[in-house]
Parts: structure tokens; sequence; C-alpha cells
């Protein structure tokens, strides 16, 4: 019975030994992961908001670049689907808080102006996320005829740098209006107003 004690406090040292190698392996083989998913998901772009003094996008008055998105619901899109009504694009990522508020500012004046007065084009920048997630984030802080879709390569094509870039266009696809700071409710009517007018 003494031998039989020894051996199975022998054999629970030892089984703990290789769970403690085992816990340590996985958790390295996460963090390397984690790391390696994280480097690959800002190459692009740079996962923060501006600072105050930051300038980002493409030029006033220049035809706006083309592009292909998906959205999970209404399938494909490109420039031309948003041809004959100003279109407010908003570069984010489902958890920038910032941009979560101004997107309640942008849901507040499109109300107000009639819920289909222009287009808004939500483009998601952070390569983790999902179209479910996408989907969350329209149900919580958008409206339900707003377009939603992962875009990437759209965002390094207008020269985004950081979350909360904004982009507004012309019935006609010319650039009206570009910014990187936090969307305040009392700036989107100085931008939208004229664009509105038909």
């Amino acid at each position: 019975m003494g031998k039989t004690g020894k051996l199975d406090k022998k054999s629970k040292k030892s089984k703990s030994k290789y769970i403690v190698v085992g816990v340590i392996i996985v958790a390295v083989v996460a963090a390397a992961f984690l790391a390696n998913n994280s480097t690959q998901s800002s190459q692009s772009i740079n996962l923060t908001t501006a600072p105050e003094n930051a300038v980002s996008g493409l030029r006033i008055g220049n035809i706006a670049p083309d592009f292909l998105l998906v959205d999970p619901q209404k399938g494909s899109i490109t420039k031309q689907s948003f041809e004959g009504k100003p279109v407010f694009i908003f570069f984010t990522t489902t958890w920038c808080t910032p941009c979560q508020i101004g997107a309640q500012n942008l849901v507040r004046y499109d109300d107000e102006t009639g819920g289909n007065a222009f287009n808004v084009l939500i483009v998601f920048v952070d390569e983790r996320e999902s179209d479910p997630q996408f989907m969350e984030w329209k149900n919580r802080f958008g409206n339900d005829d707003w377009y939603i879709a992962k875009g990437i390569k759209m965002a390094n094509t207008y020269k985004v740098q950081y979350l909360d870039t904004k982009y507004v266009f012309d019935k006609n696809g010319i650039i009206k209006w570009v910014d990187v700071k936090p969307l305040d409710y009392s700036s989107i009517a100085p931008v939208m107003r004229s664009l509105l007018v038909t």
C-alpha cells in the first residue's frame, strides 16, 4: 500500500508537469497567433482615431475612385450604385466608440431629412471582423437602409489612415468633403445641406 501511494503521487506529479507544459505551449501559440493576426489586420490601416492635426484622404473636387464591395444583405456595391444621390461614406470598425457616437449623430440627421435624401455606406476596416458583427453594429448604431461592407482595399484606395475617416460625394460622384475627426451632429448639416437641394 505504501509503494502504491508513492507511485500515485509520482504519477500525479508527472501528470501535473505535463498539464502545466501543455498550458504554456497553448498560451505561447495563442499569443503568436493573435500577434500575427493583429499585424495582418493593421498593415494597411492604423486602427486608431486621428490626432488633432491629422489630415487624411483624397482631394476635394476630384472624382471619387471606383470600388467594389459586398453588403451581406444587398450584395455587390460599386460607386455607380450611389449615382443620382449624395453618399456619405464612413470608414470604421465595430468597436470604435467615437465612430459609434458619430454614426448615431448621422442617424439623427438622416431621419430628420426623411431617411432617403442621401445614401450611407459604412466601410469596416478591421480584417478580424465578420458580416454578423457588421449586421449587429448596423442594428445598434445605423439605419436599416444603410449599406455596410468590409473594405480594406477600398480604404487603401481612399488613403484612409485613421478610423472615423469620412467622405461625402455629390450625386455625380465628386468628392465634396473629407474628415477624420469624430462626427458631431452640428457638423453634418453644413456639409450635406447644399448637396440635398435638387
